[in-house]
């Protein structure tokens, strides 16, 4: 009898020290179990943040590419009607002389202004500005055709800027060199 009380006793003890190390482990089980499912949760959600930032980097990628083909559509217009008025003899004629031209022109030029005040940068706009005070300044003794020349090709390497070239090395002189045939004459003055 004292054997199988021994027995009794050693496996109660057994019992109790299995039942004492489940129970000892059972937190750290309940934790990993609560981890595992948390970090799950986690990564579903940090998956679906992901895929939503990809597709919203994705839309704002085809919204800038659209934006920069119709800035650079109204960039061009913009030089296309500067041009014009400083190479066009006959262009410039008319308009002096017809109050309809004029009257579309200035409209013209309001409407490009506007957009290359809402599309270039505060540098390109501050040139912008800069050539239309000095081309209005025509009739005064200040005034210096070859200066204006000059202010329009800054303004071209400044928009040049702003489509994309932002490291250029072109300079005003490369701009002045493809517009005028003896621009070599005048570049030490200019």
């Amino acid at each position: 009898m004292d054997i199988l009380l021994a027995i009794l006793q050693l496996a109660l003890l057994f019992g109790g020290w299995f039942i004492y190390t489940y129970v000892k482990k059972l937190p750290d089980q309940v934790h990993a179990k609560n981890l595992k499912a948390f970090e799950l949760d986690l990564n579903k959600q940090l998956e679906e943040f992901r895929n939503q930032l990809t597709t919203d980097l994705e839309l704002m990628k085809i919204n800038e590419s659209q934006l920069h083909i119709h800035k650079t559509q109204e960039f061009s217009k913009l030089v296309e009607v500067l041009l014009i008025s400083l190479n066009d003899k006959d262009y410039v004629r008319k308009l002096g002389n017809d109050r309809k031209l004029q009257k579309e022109h200035n409209r013209k030029m309001l409407d490009l202004g506007t957009k290359l005040f809402f599309f270039a940068s505060d540098e390109t706009v501050k040139k912008y500005v800069e050539f239309r005070k000095y081309s209005l300044s025509i009739n005064t003794p200040e005034y210096k055709s070859m200066q204006n020349i000059v202010i329009l090709a800054e303004l071209m390497v400044l928009i040049r800027r702003d489509l994309g070239y932002s490291h250029t090395e072109c300079t005003k002189d490369d701009f002045l060199h493809i517009m005028l045939k003896d621009w070599n004459k005048y570049e030490t003055e200019g």
